[in-house]
């Protein structure tokens, strides 16, 4: 759990033991456990009180994925699995499907450290205590009518709790060679999809990753590219969802594909995302991207302040994406992946 948080399998006989277990989750991770012995590997049973095993789209399971340790999941660490017993005896009859079942912890300092969580600036703690007090309050209405699903909270309640200062991008000029491969592409997708801007919404994803993989690409492997990427806040009491986030060093950048061209939904959604992203990774900055691709909004969530670009817009010509309004929103995204501040 600690150093990778992410899910795994190994290939292990049920006669085998769990020591032998810890031997083959070192070797399956070797670049991650490079400096820690399998027999200093903590194992604990992913197995709750009452029996359930964690399932892989547990909200528990994607908190730890974006870096958090939820109380729940910390009870299950209070016994040890005994390194002598055999996996059939441990694990015989569980489920398999989409099931995890052990959970590994390669350092206990990092529980401490989680323990002791870093405060946040005065004046964003000041702002998740408004937030929080609008997401609980549309929880229990959202419980009531029988509801589920990601935190709700409209823009001018957002706007109220977190009224944006401007904001002015630069555009960082990116090599034409670099966007040649782009723009040969852009007609093809037409071709193969139809007009950006009709049909469902889900088709622009595929306009889209073509000018993140382009700016991206500049960086040589440099920046990552999640996709449907989840957070699940700690102290935030809200959680999120991003078509994308980018990620390069203690950078992130969350896109939000804006749902109905509600691009002002679109801002609630991503401002929320991106306070629980800057709780559970512990950032001061965290920048977002709401678009329907014709209209593009930049902000960031500072610590003291929430700060929000005039819209851009991408320039169209017979009916594919102009290379100049391609450049300059690609090199808008070049630069903030480029700050060093």
């Amino acid at each position: 759990m600690e150093r990778m948080r992410s899910a795994f399998h190994v290939n292990i006989d049920e006669n085998e033991t769990v020591d032998d277990l810890k031997e083959a989750i070192q070797k399956e991770n070797a670049n991650d456990l490079k400096d820690v012995d399998a027999k200093d590997l903590q194992l604990f049973m992913a197995k709750t009180e009452g029996g359930e095993w964690l399932k892989s789209k547990d909200p528990d399971v994607i908190s730890i994925r974006s870096g958090g340790i939820p109380e729940q999941v910390k009870t299950l660490l209070n016994v040890e699995m005994d390194a002598a017993d055999e996996i059939g005896d441990v694990f015989g009859g569980a489920p398999t499907k989409k099931t995890i079942h052990v959970l590994v912890l390669a350092d206990q300092e990092c529980l401490e450290v989680q323990d002791a969580e870093i405060a946040p600036h005065p004046s964003r703690k000041r702002r998740w205590d408004k937030l929080n007090e609008v997401l609980d309050k549309n929880k229990k209405a959202k419980k009531a009518a029988g509801s589920t699903g990601f935190s709700y909270v409209s823009f001018p309640e957002i706007d109220k709790i977190m009224p944006a200062t401007k904001y002015r991008p630069s555009s960082k000029p990116i090599p034409d060679d670099k966007l040649d491969a782009l723009h040969r592409y852009f007609p093809i997708l037409i071709k193969a999809f139809g007009d950006i801007f009709t049909g469902k919404e889900a088709k622009r994803l595929h306009y889209l990753v073509p000018v993140l993989a382009s700016v991206c690409a500049v960086f040589d492997g440099g920046v990552q590219i999640l996709a449907e990427e989840t957070v699940i806040g700690k102290r935030v009491h809200g959680d999120g969802a991003f078509e994308f986030v980018l990620k390069r060093g203690e950078k992130r950048v969350c896109i939000v594909i804006a749902k109905r061209d509600d691009i002002q939904q679109g801002l609630a959604q991503a401002y929320v995302g991106s306070e629980a992203l800057a709780d559970v990774e512990g950032l001061p900055k965290v920048y977002s991207i709401v678009t329907n691709f014709l209209e593009w909004v930049f902000s960031r969530s500072l610590d003291d302040k929430i700060e929000r670009a005039t819209p851009v817009m991408m320039v169209m010509e017979n009916d594919v994406p102009a290379p100049e309004s391609v450049k300059q929103i690609a090199g808008m995204i070049y630069s903030i992946l480029s700050e060093d501040n």
